[in-house]
């Protein structure tokens, strides 16, 4: 049986890093805009046309358009208005989408998203809670949400996080936010209805952390599965594979699908009960960079993945002393993961 990592869907977590965020900013990930050139005036006897206003970014707005400077009157035979100046060039912001053309001259394009590796930038988290869910609000969908870390408090910091979910081909998974780990109001949900091939996936896309001062990662859990077990995989950059349309970005693993694997805590028991889960980084399996074998301590940490499974028997068709194949049965599965944190 072979499960999917969390980077086989790069492009997915690439795309939701610049998701809404309902009660805090949006990741980090587009440039914003030079404002417009205000329009020169018409001529005039002694006109002059007013200077136009340039546009501004903030945060993750685009610039707005300068305003057009006003036209010189006609006189008889006078001499031509002066030309307006041109409103000055917003500044560009560390965020946001690229600038629209104004009725003027056209604004500069935002600035180009620099294509990186995953821990190029790295933040290194104030506080153990990494991910709580409690400033959603229920007004985007789970796969839209992200939400800050790394800073004093919950919730707070420079690097952004969120989750996303993936199949196994047979039946698509939901995904939604809901009732987490009392007190808590809001947790992550994962479902599937008859799966047949393998299972399900799911995970936390997010900014590259060095975590390496405490001690492993912890989460509270509960649902169900073929087998009453499920697997934690912690993905780094060394594990992943560099970017299959720009070898610039992605990880700097020199493998293949193969023998690029993520650190992993297998046979996790999961029950219909809320139960914490404790994983020190020295309980994690290795992960392979290549033929290079990967102890995880913390440090460059890009993801988050976990794998509900089903149970396998002896395909029906064949003898019962037959040596296989074996084939998956199919079945619902649920995982609800809430309150996730670094152990201190």
């Amino acid at each position: 049986m072979k499960m999917r990592s969390r980077f086989a869907l790069e492009a997915l977590v690439v795309a939701l890093s610049i998701a809404t965020v309902v009660g805090c900013a949006s990741p980090s990930s587009k440039g914003g805009t030079a404002g417009q050139s205000g329009g020169g005036g018409t001529t005039g006897s002694g006109g002059t046309t007013a200077s136009g206003a340039g546009g501004t970014t903030t945060g993750s707005s685009a610039g707005t358009t300068g305003s057009s400077g006003a036209a010189g009157t006609t006189g008889s035979s006078g001499a031509a208005g002066t030309t307006g100046s041109s409103g000055a060039a917003g500044t560009t912001g560390t965020t946001g989408v690229a600038g629209t053309t104004g009725g003027g001259a056209a604004g500069a394009g935002g600035a180009t998203v620099v294509v990186q590796k995953l821990c190029a930038t790295k933040t290194t988290p104030m506080n153990p809670v990494f991910l709580n869910f409690e400033n959603y609000d229920g007004t985007v969908t789970a796969d839209k949400y992200s939400t800050a870390f790394g800073g004093a408090t919950p919730n707070t910091g420079t690097a952004y996080a969120g989750v996303y979910s993936f199949g196994d081909g047979s039946a698509t998974p939901t995904l939604a936010l809901m009732a987490g780990h009392p007190p808590s109001n809001w947790g992550v949900s994962q479902s599937v209805t008859q799966a047949s091939a393998w299972g399900m996936g799911g995970g936390v896309w997010m900014g590259c952390a060095d975590a390496s001062a405490y001690r492993g990662i912890s989460f509270w859990v509960r649902g169900s599965s073929g087998t009453g077990m499920f697997s934690f995989d912690v993905s780094m950059e060394s594990t992943q594979l560099p970017n299959a349309t720009n070898s610039a970005g992605g990880g700097t693993c020199p493998g293949t699908a193969d023998t690029c694997k993520d650190p992993s805590k297998a046979n996790i028991p999961i029950t219909a009960d809320w139960t914490q889960v404790q994983i020190l980084w020295a309980d994690f399996t290795p992960g392979t960079s290549g033929t290079t074998s990967v102890v995880p301590n913390g440090n460059n940490i890009a993801g988050l993945v976990w794998n509900v499974p089903l149970q396998y028997h002896l395909d029906p068709t064949v003898p019962a002393d037959a040596a296989g194949p074996y084939v998956a049965i199919p079945g619902n599965l649920l995982i609800d993961i809430d309150d996730v944190s670094f152990i201190q």
